[in-house]
């Protein structure tokens, strides 16, 4: 894999969990909090977990959880039991971990963007106008705003920005 060297070196449980919240978060939001998680574990598997027990795991003062707990945590998250527990192959769930958020992160960045586009007046009009129209007449009208954007010094819209 391509992109080993740049994986952050997860040695243990508390490791692998704090880089869990970090990277599997609310839509907008910075991260889940610990009491959150015990009560989607509570509602959603029926496990009793504390917010203060999740803590203690991912502060390392909880070095030795239950297997139960385990499994809850790793359900919550949308990961293998293993991967908590260190056991096969971590780089790549952290590798696909790590384009989840990214992909995250642009869909968010994009999200705030088209927000912004649609305050304006002009753009709501020309949205509203859009709709219903054959996908080959949105794609003429694409071409010529892409001529006007040029024409008026503007950035090219990517295609990764049009995704």
């Amino acid at each position: 894999m391509a992109d080993r060297e740049e994986l952050p070196a997860l040695r243990t449980m508390q490791e692998r969990l704090r880089f869990l919240f970090q990277t599997v978060r609310p839509p907008g939001k910075a991260r889940y909090s610990f009491r959150q998680v015990a009560e989607a574990i509570k509602t959603e598997q029926g496990v009793e977990i504390s917010g203060q027990y999740i803590q203690q795991i991912e502060s390392g003062e909880r070095r030795n959880p239950g297997v139960v707990q385990v499994r809850a945590l790793a359900g919550f998250f949308g990961v293998p039991p293993e991967y908590l527990l260190g056991v096969g192959d971590t780089d790549k769930v952290t590798g696909e971990l790590r384009r989840l958020r990214e992909a995250i992160e642009v869909r968010e960045r994009l999200d705030v963007m088209m927000d912004d586009a649609m305050r304006d007046p002009d753009l709501q009009g020309i949205v509203l106008k859009a709709r219903g129209v054959p996908p080959r007449y949105l794609q003429l009208v694409a071409g010529m705003l892409d001529e006007v954007r040029r024409i008026e010094g503007l950035d090219e819209v990517t295609d990764q920005e049009r995704a």
